[in-house]
Formats: structure tokens, C-alpha cells, sequence
């Protein structure tokens, strides 16, 4: 069974200033809609959240690019590779299940920052992942894939 940890944490939330500012948290609770007082909750609709592994920003790091984390916009960075799991697969982060809906292969915005960071990353910029359930996660908690599709 594969395990890890999570590494941090990120959403967006609304802000005076701005019209929604990114940050790093330590923990947030989430359910189908997408994470909990995030800029986008309210809407009513189900929201996709992002889960980036450690390996993304390895190779990254092994190609000798400066990038803080959190710019491939994860709202779950953690340091175990779950790049193999399909649509379908099940994974559990503190007392929230997570099913796995596909790659993300959106790597637009990347190009106007590092343009050599898509073609690295291809195929591992991250896992979109939907809450099954209302729960917590927070940075620490143990992830463990829970059936692989």
C-alpha cells in the first residue's frame, strides 16, 4: 500500500486588495464543493482540488530551476509519487477520501513564468483530486492510497 505525508497545504482565499490571494495553511477542511472559505466555495458548484508529489518539484530541482513551491498551483503538495493512480483511485489524507478524477495537464501559466518547467514536468504536474465527504486535512497527516483504480 502506498503511503506519504503531507508537506503543506494552499488555497485561495478572498481578499480586499485582490481579487483572491494564494496562501499557504496548515490546515483547511474541504467536501465536494472544494476546500472550505476558499474564494471559490460558495458557488455551488463541485471544485477539483490539485495534489502535486515531492517528485514534480525534484525534477524541477535536478534541472537546476529556482521555483518556490506552490507555483503549480496544488492546494495538496505531499512527498510520496502517486502519479501511477487512475481515475477512480481512492486516496485517503487525514479524515478525508479523496477520489482520484485525472492527470492535470494544464501547463499555460507555467510558460509566461519558467517556460522550460513544462516540457520537464510533463505528464507529473499533479493529480486532480475531488473530497468524497466533508473532513480536515492538515500538514503532517499521513496519505495513503486506499484502492487504486
Amino acid at each position: 500500500m502506498t503511503s506519504g505525508k503531507v508537506l503543506s497545504l494552499y488555497m485561495t482565499i478572498p481578499d480586499m486588495m485582490r481579487s483572491g490571494h494564494r496562501m499557504q495553511c496548515d490546515e483547511f477542511a474541504c467536501d465536494p464543493t472544494g476546500i472550505v472559505g476558499s474564494n471559490d466555495y460558495d458557488d455551488g458548484e463541485e471544485k477539483l482540488l490539485l495534489l502535486v508529489s515531492k517528485k514534480t518539484y525534484d525534477i524541477i530541482d535536478e534541472a537546476d530551476i529556482a521555483v518556490d513551491r506552490g507555483l503549480l498551483l496544488e492546494n495538496i503538495y505531499v512527498d510520496v509519487d502517486l502519479y501511477h493512480l487512475k481515475k477512480g483511485s481512492i486516496i485517503e489524507i487525514g479524515d478525508v477520501l479523496f477520489e482520484v478524477q485525472g492527470a492535470c495537464e494544464d501547463y499555460r501559466y507555467l510558460y509566461a513564468f519558467v517556460p522550460e518547467v513544462p516540457d520537464l514536468i510533463s505528464g507529473k504536474r499533479g493529480l486532480f483530486v475531488k473530497a468524497v465527504e466533508y473532513g480536515g486535512i492538515a500538514v503532517g497527516n499521513d496519505v495513503t492510497v486506499v484502492k487504486e483504480a
